[in-house]
């Protein structure tokens, strides 16, 4: 039974700022997407020294965020998706990654991992089912 509801509230604009004044030409507003979770991990500050596996708190998972805190090094994140092979991608700093499967259908990902490009790097993690 559900116990944790993990609301995204987010809106994304964009804005001409060739014109004066500036003008929004996109506006999109997420509604926010609702995942109703059981269990969860989230680290406002975690610590990723070389490959770091951050543990997730069931097998599969259904939520991901992942922010890069750090002023000046990239953050690499490994993840493994139900049935298919690890895929990575790079963060720059303030990069965000996200993943959000309300439904728990199909689909998640198994295995999560942050590699820092130098030294230890600071990253805001929340992973939940």
């Amino acid at each position: 039974m559900p116990n944790l509801s993990i609301v995204t509230a987010a809106q994304i604009n964009v804005t001409d700022t060739t014109l004066t004044p500036s003008q929004q030409v996109i506006t999109r507003q997420w509604n926010n997407p609702t995942l109703a979770a059981t269990v969860a991990f989230y680290d406002a500050f975690f610590q990723c020294t070389g490959l770091t596996v951050v543990p997730l708190p069931a097998a599969t998972v259904w939520y991901v965020y992942v922010r890069n805190l750090d002023p000046a090094a990239n953050l690499t994140v490994t993840f493994t998706p139900v049935g298919g092979a690890s895929e990575t991608l790079l963060l720059v700093p303030g990069g965000i990654f996200l993943y959000l499967n309300p439904s728990e259908g199909a689909g998640g990902i198994t295995a999560l991992s942050l590699t820092p490009s130098a030294g230890t790097t600071s990253a805001d993690v929340v992973v939940a089912k």
